[in-house]
């Protein structure tokens, strides 16, 4: 009410502020016109006054006329007929609602919204909307809440009548020759019934707010799922291959779709608007592509250093892969329209990146690095997981340009992949686990790639000193692998292939890289160590599961160190790279379990 009296005062006093203006400039000829001014004046500003706190004319809520009332004249006046009104049954046919356990409540924020017509905006727009209320009905909808579900569930339930799907009856007999004949009949879909219970509540809130409702109960249609015009569109199609079966072809093999595979496939039930049930003929489709998918292989050679010749051991291979998607809509295609029933299955030919008629040209020429690692003293099951994963990357071919990753190499280490158990270093403890070995030959990689010049760009040291990799070298030259988080990894960066021939002689694993050299030499300085740290005392703890008395050393002391070394890779006055590699080791301690067990 403030404020209505607040905007009505600055009006005022700009209108006052007008007739000031006019009067100091009217001439006397000028005065009928001024005085038809100031009445105009005067009269808006009485009916500003008249208004200040009331809905202006032709403002309606719901069917309550609030025109020149007060907000809480219009709240008294639409109270008064709703109170009445939801007291009341209402009849629709033979069932009847009953508003008086409804809940019904009115939300009055309506009221403002039409209490503010002429009564927001400038001045101008103010006024005109108080002129357009003079000869325009205004009419607004309170918000009402109701709680119906109880008195709909019953007339609900009564009225419902369920759809029913477009069925396809497929019926298979012997003719009098002993032929099978096949009909197939439809049976159309039945729309159902139901309650519109949207439909209903807005009724009941327009008998609420207005005074009047429907004499019938509003229902609608519910559709089925599976129409008969879809069902008619299958049944199109299972009569398309009473004489022609579907074929799906791919290099002289053949997959027949016949009526009684279609039936396998047609989507009855989804109602979607697809022929073929997606999730079926996908499956259908998977089992074909099981037979024709074929991974790509390279080829793998071996390098003869007195013919410098490259010879194929293991040819490459063509690799096949089906466009299951693509398939899908030529046979949805087939089914819907006037296409061949021939149908040339979509596959991809993967062309492997080397193959074997390329031997000659690949550029592998000459040893480019050597890395060499003793495991003498290895347990038998860490000899043969050195074997096992030196196999896997021997006769690998990597070409220019191409990133080495260890573990994308050498695949899986576990039991599941043919490695056995060995020490391995697994939360802060050396325990027998798969694999145990492999470090091996990661670290023999990567000297094969310090001393060919090639880029590292990933290398992670062991936890500690392992003493297998000192033997005859120097501290330091050491790669960890622990798939898939820790890897190591280089790249090809030279214009030629490099073949990778791993081999073992007694208790020496050879890592060498073949390819053709282009002038770059690498210098690999003296390992630094420094922060030499004793291996902490023994440790001996008791185990019950060995005999008493027993004593079995499960862990090995090493000195802890940081170590450091660089490697400078050029080519004539070229200086390609320059690097360090730094390595933290901890020192370990001794662990001995003695057995507790009595005999």
């Amino acid at each position: 009410m403030r404020m209505a009296k607040a905007k009505t005062t600055k009006s005022k006093k700009t209108l006052f502020k007008w007739v000031k203006r006019g009067l100091a400039i009217t001439k006397p000829n000028l005065l009928p016109a001024t005085l038809t001014i100031l009445l105009i004046i005067f009269i808006l500003l009485t009916y500003q006054f008249i208004m200040a706190n009331k809905f202006y004319p032709l403002t309606f809520l719901g069917d309550t006329n609030v025109s020149f009332l007060t907000k809480s004249q219009a709240k008294f006046a639409l109270d008064n007929k709703f109170n009445q009104r939801k007291n009341q049954k209402l009849t629709y046919g033979d069932f009847t609602i009953d508003l008086s356990t409804a809940s019904a409540q009115l939300n009055y924020e309506v009221l403002d919204q039409a209490y503010q017509i002429g009564r927001s905006g400038s001045i101008w727009e103010r006024i005109t909307d108080q002129f357009k209320a003079l000869v325009l009905k205004a009419n607004f909808k309170p918000k009402i809440s109701l709680s119906l579900d109880k008195q709909l569930e019953p007339i609900s339930t009564n009225l419902y009548k369920a759809s029913k799907n477009a069925q396809l009856i497929f019926d298979e007999k012997t003719n009098l020759e002993g032929s099978p004949s096949a009909s197939i009949q439809i049976i159309p879909a039945e729309n159902g019934m139901e309650l519109d219970k949207e439909a209903l509540t807005s009724d009941l809130e327009n008998y609420l707010l207005f005074g009047y409702s429907q004499s019938e109960l509003p229902r609608k249609i519910v559709q089925p799922k599976v129409t008969t015009q879809q069902v008619e569109l299958a049944k199109q199609a299972l009569e398309s291959l009473k004489d022609q079966s579907i074929s799906l072809k791919f290099k002289g093999d053949i997959w027949l779709v016949d009526t009684k595979q279609l039936l396998t496939l047609l989507d009855l039930q989804s109602g979607s608007d697809l022929l073929l049930d997606k999730e079926k003929t996908y499956a259908f489709l998977e089992k074909i592509a099981a037979e024709i998918d074929q991974d790509v292989q390279e080829a793998l050679f071996e390098f003869d250093p007195q013919t410098k010749r490259v010879s194929a051991f293991k040819p490459s291979q063509e690799g096949y892969k089906l466009d299951v998607d693509k398939t899908y809509q030529l046979l949805t295609e087939a089914l819907t329209e006037t296409h061949a029933k021939s149908i040339n299955l979509p596959v991809e030919i993967l062309k492997p990146k080397i193959e074997t008629a390329n031997v000659n040209s690949l550029g592998i020429k000459e040893l480019i690095g050597r890395g060499i690692s003793n495991f003498k003293g290895s347990i038998v099951n860490r000899i043969y997981n050195i074997n096992l994963a030196a196999s896997r990357i021997n006769g690998l071919l990597i070409p220019p340009g191409e990133a080495f990753s260890f573990n994308g190499q050498v695949g899986d280490i576990s039991a599941a992949s043919g490695y056995k158990q060995a020490y391995v270093i697994k939360s802060g403890r050396t325990v027998l686990d798969d694999g145990g070995g492999v470090c091996q030959v990661s670290t023999t990689v990567f000297r094969a790639v310090l001393n060919s010049g090639l880029p590292v760009t990933q290398r992670v040291a062991h936890a500690y000193r392992v003493s297998y990799y000192e033997q005859g070298f120097p501290v330091g030259l050491d790669a960890t692998i622990f798939s898939p988080s820790v890897d190591f990894k280089f790249k090809n960066d030279t214009p030629n292939h490099i073949l990778i021939q791993a081999y073992i002689a007694g208790t020496t694993l050879y890592v060498d890289f073949y390819g053709t050299s282009d002038g770059r030499v690498a210098t690999i300085s003296k390992s630094i160590v420094t922060n030499l740290t004793s291996p902490p005392p023994e440790l001996r703890q008791d185990d019950p599961t060995l005999p008493k008395g027993e004593v079995k050393q499960v862990d090995f002391p090493a000195w802890g160190a940081n170590v450091s070394f660089s490697r400078t890779v050029t080519r004539g006055s070229e200086t390609l790279i320059s690097e360090t590699f730094k390595s933290n080791y901890k020192a370990w301690q001794a662990v001995y379990l003695v057995g507790t067990k009595e005999n």
